[in-house]
């Protein structure tokens, strides 16, 4: 969705960035000849790759990004400190030896590492424009006010898809053959409100083209050897993208009224030398114009980095000085799903200061300036509302679920799904533990929610994932708040969904979920009678290692779900945490507990229920019991908690939500 600037608000500008690469670099060619079967297709010259980084042997996704975010750091005027939200995006969660992350989130593990303590911490995931929706809602929160500065980061460790492609590869057309351009690479950014006329995003659209959504999917295999794999229409995928990118850039460029004249650089997504080349070549078809001399191709040392691709590529030229301060630089986005869009960028004088030789030298601290919003808090009216079950634990499936979910909402609500500007889904276990593209992309796919439109249309649909477990839900309702203050929409649709990964094949081994799918429609309220009122997030990392669920290989080539725990030290610092957090929650907004008619608590069981009420000093009559005997109900909590509440109008009621790391969440809703 459109994100313009104008002379009233905030312009949003790189501060610093910082990249990390394994020191462990392979060729193309190594790569293919290392395939079972032999491949008869020269990929290095097609591509443009010569090489490429690879973890995998000591280092992992946390760790590249754990490095990109320490560089990127060491070229900031920002403390850690004084990061006031992170945004993990990498696609992988592959963060040690056959093990892949679900819970904690990476965000909050990285709080933890890197001392970024006054930060929300949010996962998201989409796909290959994982990075770029992270700066999305970056921009949004700092020009609606509610941070100051932010980081986004991804640690791509990906090249592990390599290996299974060597093993099933058939032919030249296996739809495994783009796993062979991959690399390896962590990149982080800081982005606060620019301070210099001219400089920073002057504009960044993005939309989803859900009719394309399943081009692209990573997913375990099925084969016996196990491992992940990624499945790729090369050829439709460049048929959907190329034209609707050149159109798009060429609608956002007149919007701002850049002529191609203005443009120093262009940088499209990094995926091969031929699919660049025929961008240049469908913009001098469509337009008469050459814009392949400004293209930056960083391709042949780095392969394809999935999600930070364009800011690994600017990073690179940055340091090769091609890029300079005052240059302008057009982003074409493109992404599983299929996230298509442009940013048109004005660079400050970062390019030189991450190259000055003092650059760890101990700045001086940079004290933000206020960037106070004279856009008004919001009240966040949920319009309607779906829930749905499957028929069995067993054979639960997320897709399936969600879209009787939404389609419910849907038929409940004023609105039609052309009129959704925004989709989250917030869904952390999914089914097949598909990791891209984003569930929500495939849900607008299933529901055709902007199943294909017109690169001028103003009437688009974004969709992405949070992957936050069951505080996703309360943090994708702070957002689609948040991007409504800023003007990014006007009516966004947040949906939950868990599955037991485990029901199927190992029962025995039932992750604690109660599968269930649910949908929401939220937007402002007009007259202000009811909604959401505020948010209120805290993390305890000193709390991170108490619960932890990891994707793993069994020897069979199966991929299971495993949680681990400590019951009861969770069970006692999740209250000690709620307690905390929810004192400093009614002293921010001048509340007591007298002005509660009802708190709905983490439902993880009707005992931990009880006793958040009894630590809360809250009777039994004011608090609402959700809990199920399925199993945590997690991201679809608060919906269930809306369609139970008996109270009256006006009356507040406070959601609770957490997680582990340990993250709690605070809502504070009027009926």
């Amino acid at each position: 969705m459109l994100m313009k600037t104008n002379d009233t608000m905030l312009r949003t500008v790189i501060e610093s960035i910082g990249a990390y690469l394994p020191s462990h670099e392979v060729t193309t060619d190594e790569i293919v000849q290392g395939c079972e079967r032999k491949v008869r297709v020269p990929l290095a010259k097609l591509t443009g790759i010569r090489s490429r980084r690879r973890a995998g042997v000591d280092e992992f996704s946390i760790d590249l990004a754990e490095k990109a975010v320490s560089d990127c750091l060491n070229h900031s005027a920002l403390a850690a400190d004084q990061i006031e939200a992170i945004v993990c995006t990498n696609i992988s969660r592959w963060d040690s030896k056959n093990s892949v992350t679900f819970e904690p989130a990476t965000s909050v593990r990285l709080k933890s590492l890197l001392g970024l303590d006054n930060a929300i911490a949010i996962d998201i995931s989409n796909a290959c424009a994982g990075m770029w929706t992270g700066v999305y809602m970056i921009d949004a929160l700092i020009r609606s006010g509610a941070i100051r500065s932010g980081m986004v980061v991804s640690g791509e460790y990906i090249t592990h898809l390599i290996d299974t492609a060597q093993k099933e590869i058939v032919d030249f057309m296996d739809p495994q053959l783009a796993s062979l351009t991959l690399g390896d690479a962590g990149v982080a950014l800081t982005l606060t409100a620019a301070g210099s006329t001219g400089s920073g995003f002057h504009d960044l659209d993005m939309y989803t083209l859900s009719k394309y959504s399943q081009f692209c999917v990573a997913k375990p295999t099925d084969k016996p050897h196990g491992g992940a794999a990624m499945y790729t229409d090369a050829i439709k995928v460049t048929e959907s993208v190329v034209p609707h990118a050149a159109r798009h850039a060429k609608d956002v460029l007149d919007r701002n009224e850049w002529g191609f004249d203005a443009i120093g650089h262009v940088i499209p997504h990094q995926t091969s030398k031929l699919t660049m080349q025929e961008g240049m070549r469908e913009i001098k078809r469509l337009f008469d114009y050459d814009l392949s001399q400004r293209l930056i191709n960083n391709l042949e040392q780095r392969g394809n980095t999935s999600s930070n691709a364009h800011f690994l590529a600017l990073h690179d030229a940055m340091r090769r000085r091609e890029v300079k301060g005052g240059d302008s630089i057009v982003f074409c986005i493109s992404g599983s799903g299929q996230t298509t869009g442009t940013a048109l960028y004005v660079c400050d004088d970062l390019p030189e200061r991450i190259n000055a030789e003092d650059a760890q030298n101990g700045k001086p601290r940079r004290e933000i300036a206020s960037t106070e919003s004279a856009l008004m808090p919001i009240q966040l009216q949920v319009e309607s509302l779906g829930i749905a079950y499957p028929p069995t634990r067993e054979t639960a499936d997320t897709l399936t679920m969600l879209q009787q979910a939404g389609e419910q909402c849907l038929k409940q609500s004023s609105c039609e799904k052309q009129d959704i500007d925004i989709l989250i889904a917030a869904c952390t276990y999914r089914t097949e533990f598909i990791m891209e593209p984003a569930i929500a992309a495939l849900l607008a796919g299933r529901m055709e929610i902007n199943f294909d439109r017109e690169p001028e249309a103003e009437d688009k649909t974004f969709a992405f994932d949070v992957i936050n477990g069951e505080i996703g839900m309360m943090k994708s309702l702070f957002l689609a708040s948040e991007f409504i203050r800023a003007g990014r929409g006007k009516k966004v649709m947040v949906v939950g969904s868990e599955v037991d990964n485990n029901a199927a094949d190992r029962p025995d081994q039932s992750i604690d979920v109660s599968p269930m799918a649910s949908a929401l429609i939220v937007q402002e309220s007009v007259d202000a009678t009811c909604g959401f009122l505020s948010f209120h997030f805290q993390d305890f990392t000193q709390f991170k290692d108490l619960r932890k669920s990891e994707g793993y290989w069994n020897q069979q080539g199966q991929a299971c779900m495993n949680c681990t725990d400590q019951p009861e030290a969770l069970h006692a610092a999740y209250l000690d945490c709620i307690e905390t957090t929810v004192a400093n929650f009614l002293q921010t907004n001048e509340l007591t507990r007298e002005d509660i008619a009802r708190i709905v608590p983490s439902p993880i069981s009707s005992a931990f229920v009880a006793d958040v009420a009894t630590r809360l000093q809250f009777p039994a009559e004011k608090v609402l019991d959700i809990s199920d005997a399925n199993g945590s109900l997690m991201s679809s909590a608060i919906p269930v908690g809306l369609k139970n509440l008996e109270v009256a109008s006006g009356e507040m009621v406070l959601f609770i939500s957490v997680s582990p790391g340990i993250q709690i969440g605070c809502a504070l809703y009027m009926a």
